[in-house]
């Protein structure tokens, strides 16, 4: 016989997980797109990929770039704004090169644990900073750890800016080697992936040579399969 004071508390119980369920993907899941639009693929009828960097500028950067130059492949970098501070010239230099800037907050703060002001202001100054720097006013915006909540979405359409996330990672934030990140970018990358690897460390605690030693790994696997590198910001258009 069923006790219905449990059943009660059970079913209570049950609604609480699907709730906090629901919340961690509509804020947490890459794909999500229950809080506002984020593109988190490109389109698939032009063979390219994209290729993007988090959390720069740093010491890194210039060997990223130095790389992606050599190949004459553009990619994107998300800047957080207190490392543009920082490597002002490196800044300028992704600009100058032809890739394109977007704005990571200015400090890389988990948005779920901010508040709507404070959202706001990461974004705003992140914003200003990147534009004093490189001339160049963000279009894109990728919130630190892929987390959106209602506050950032408001930000982001007050600022005009695109939120873009990423559907194939290195993992380059752990601590593995320069082979290991290129084969989780190439496992299951395909026609409108977006590449997400770092220049940077929001914890300024490692740098980023393995990431730097996997791109010749990872460019040569994408020409291997027949895939390109585009812009971002055509590889988006219209998606």
């Amino acid at each position: 016989m069923f006790d219905l004071a449990t059943l009660s508390l059970s079913a209570g119980a049950l609604s609480v997980t699907s709730c906090a369920g629901l919340a961690y993907y509509a804020t947490c899941a890459v794909r999500s797109q229950w809080l506002g639009e984020a593109a988190w693929h490109g389109r698939t009828d032009t063979s390219s990929v994209a290729l993007t960097f988090d959390d720069g500028p740093s010491d890194d950067t210039d060997a990223v770039l130095d790389m992606l130059g050599e190949n004459n492949l553009k990619a994107t970098f998300f800047m957080v704004g207190r490392q543009v501070e920082r490597y002002p010239k490196a800044a300028r230099r992704v600009v100058a090169e032809g890739h394109e800037a977007g704005n990571h907050s200015y400090s890389h703060p988990v948005y779920l644990y901010s508040s709507a002001r404070e959202t706001r202001g990461q974004l705003k100054r992140a914003q200003e900073v990147i534009d004093e720097a490189t001339g160049i006013e963000p279009k894109l915006s990728r919130p630190p750890c892929g987390v959106r909540t209602p506050a950032y979405f408001s930000a982001t359409r007050a600022l005009n800016l695109r939120t873009v996330q990423w559907s194939d990672a290195g993992f380059d934030w752990k601590r593995i080697g320069a082979p290991a990140i290129a084969r989780n970018v190439l496992r299951k990358v395909r026609a409108g992936s977006i590449i997400l690897l770092h220049d940077g460390d929001s914890r300024l605690k490692r740098d980023r040579r393995q990431t730097v030693l996997s791109l010749p790994l990872i460019i040569e696997g994408l020409r291997m399969r027949g895939l390109k590198v585009a812009p971002l910001s055509e590889l988006i258009d219209r998606v």
